[in-house]
């Protein structure tokens, strides 16, 4: 019995420690969309989510047979708001995906180089879809124009190179952090991959308007390293000037 509660506390501590991970790594994922960070990675979540719920349900099975009271009522609230926790994060994680829009950038079979979407310009494309999935079909020079403004809800995002005949061919590599000149990355000219989406804004436009932006990089690894030019986006609006959009009030 002694070795029973032992193993009880055990598992109860390990719940615990758990589903602090957990807290902190949502507290860090906050900070990260507080200040627009490029990348947030979740797949800590994905780990410690399914370890949590595993220790908890085991914690309250296992304190029906303790004989202590107090070991019994404490084990079982511990592991009680545990389960709660985690299960508000399932819930809460179901809800962001069901009730997020599905992105998808289409791009000419065979681009390489910067992909920008502008948002805000009066003479831009109107996106057809609906709050539930909307399609960018990126033009030859890698520059969409968009007329509404840049969409703050969450987004399931999705690459792909849109062939000749229609087809679609999905771009699944992706490669949020440096990628660094090793002989094997610059003999990679074969995958292809997204590299580094972020968003950005401008305000110094002509008339005093402002725009924000969507970029990221596509292309293989050998592309990037070695042939890659950036799009000088300022130089294209000088060229290409955006017609501000009227503000809604």
């Amino acid at each position: 019995m002694e070795a029973r509660l032992k193993r009880l506390w055990i598992v109860t501590a390990a719940s615990i420690a758990v589903a602090s991970l957990l807290l902190f790594v949502l507290y860090s994922m906050m900070r990260a969309l507080a200040v627009l960070a490029p990348v947030i990675s979740g797949w800590p979540i994905y780990i410690l989510l399914p370890i949590g719920l595993g220790l908890s349900i085991t914690g309250l099975l296992w304190t029906k047979d303790v004989a202590s009271r107090f070991s019994r009522y404490s084990t079982y609230a511990a592991n009680g708001c545990t389960l709660a926790f985690e299960l508000l994060i399932v819930v809460g994680l179901a809800a962001m995906y069901f009730g997020s829009t599905r992105e998808r950038f289409l791009m000419p079979d065979g681009y390489k180089g910067d992909v920008y979407v502008v948002y805000g310009a009066a003479d831009g494309e109107r996106l057809s879809g609906t709050r539930w999935k909307v399609t960018y079909r990126i033009p030859k020079d890698g520059v969409l124009r968009v007329h509404g403004p840049m969409p703050r809800n969450w987004t399931r995002t999705e690459y792909y190179y849109q062939l000749e005949t229609g087809d679609l061919r999905r771009i699944r590599n992706f490669w949020p952090t440096t990628i660094h000149p090793t002989p094997e990355n610059l003999s990679n000219d074969t995958d292809v991959g997204v590299f580094f989406p972020r968003t950005g804004s401008s305000t110094n436009l002509p008339g005093g308007c402002s725009m924000e932006y969507q970029l990221f990089y596509v292309g293989t690894k050998a592309h990037l390293l070695t042939k890659y030019k950036p799009l000088n986006i300022s130089r294209y609006l000088g060229e290409h000037p955006v017609d501000c959009a009227p503000r809604s009030r």
